[in-house]
């Protein structure tokens, strides 16, 4: 049986070669209905385009890359990251587009950018999305400057405006500090990532704010900064229990960061939920299965992956980047009642 083409779907459609082109690119030039009945009889005979061909007359590509930072620090730490899920996302939102994904692991700024450079010079992708936006970042400027189609997980400070999908860590953090301000926690600490990082910027923003309408004092002796692991939330309850006015609330970034301070807790006799509470913010879900299970405010992985995706297929078709921004509120998932502080101070 012959390999069916556009010409054989132009005989069996009766429309033109032109149109039937037209319609199986999605060209807005052919009106819907006609697009949609030429696509149906495509896919009754099985047509499939030969993108080899394509590639060669289109001088693109059909591939998005997407950079996965891969921590040389901590190989052997959880960062509570789960990129497949992600990359799944994406991949959803890519359907029935001639768009496939490829996969870059970058190490570093440095890494990221000589990756960036490949990619846009050797034509290896036609868009690029990734993450961990910084509050200068090279890698913005670099495609912006190529004026190359990109979205970023993450929003930036630069002046020019583009597409990005954001969670909105500075109401979280705020929301966190304000409820445990509410149960009369006076000493709030903050696990948090570097600082070089926007995300981190604005959940340090949002507690300040918190303990600022509460007329409560910023400490920075109760802020820790460190790699979103395990071993970071380890590291900042060991410190924060050698102080000696010791917090009686702590919000973690991440649930990672969130199991390094319960297993510190643990060795060290701290009861979470009655000596210490804790809060965490992430978007996996898993601190369900934690003993005790911390209350979360929680942001759909999915919907956050998909809408990159999304956003990426309307940058490439010329979107104004005021209409693929968006930035996403997370949800408290109460999985225990936050303990009272004990003898909490009045808020002069």
């Amino acid at each position: 049986m012959a390999r069916p083409t556009i010409k054989s779907i132009a005989r069996e459609t009766g429309y033109s070669v032109g149109t039937v082109s037209n319609a199986l690119r999605g060209e807005a030039s052919v009106n819907a209905k006609t697009r949609a009945e030429i696509q149906a009889a495509a896919a009754r005979v099985g047509y499939r385009v030969n993108l080899d061909g394509l590639k060669l007359r289109t001088n693109k590509s059909y591939r998005i890359g997407v950079l996965v930072s891969v921590s040389t620090d901590a190989a052997d730490e959880w960062e509570g990251v789960e990129f497949t899920r992600i990359l799944a996302g994406i991949s959803t939102a890519l359907q029935g587009s001639r768009y496939e994904l490829s996969v870059f692991n970058v190490a570093d700024i440095s890494e990221a950018m000589a990756t960036l450079n490949r990619i846009v010079q050797d034509g290896l992708a036609d868009g690029i999305i990734f993450s961990g936006t910084l509050h200068d970042d090279p890698r913005i400027a670099f495609l912006q400057k190529c004026d190359f189609p990109f979205v970023t997980m993450g929003m930036s400070e630069g002046c020019k405006p583009h597409a990005f999908v954001d969670i909105d860590s500075q109401g979280a953090a705020h929301d966190a500090t304000e409820r445990l301000v509410q149960l009369g926690h006076r000493r709030i600490a903050l696990v948090n990532p570097p600082a070089g990082l926007v995300y981190a910027s604005q959940r340090q923003n949002g507690y300040v704010e918190a303990l600022s309408q509460a007329n409560l004092p910023t400490d920075p002796a109760l802020i820790f900064t460190g790699p979103t692991t395990a071993r970071t939330g380890k590291d900042a309850f060991n410190a924060l229990m050698k102080l000696s006015d010791r917090p009686t609330g702590c919000i973690c970034a991440n649930e990672a960061m969130t199991l390094g301070v319960l297993s510190a807790a643990h060795e060290a006799g701290i009861s979470i939920g009655r000596d210490l509470v804790v809060i965490s913010t992430d978007d996996l879900k898993l601190s369900r299965y934690f003993v005790p299970p911390t209350s979360t405010y929680y942001v759909p992985i999915e919907e956050t992956s998909r809408l990159l995706g999304e956003y990426m297929l309307k940058a490439l078709a010329g979107a104004d980047p005021a209409e693929t921004q968006k930035k996403i509120r997370a949800t408290l998932i109460e999985r225990q009642p936050d303990t009272p502080a004990p003898n909490p101070a009045p808020i002069t």
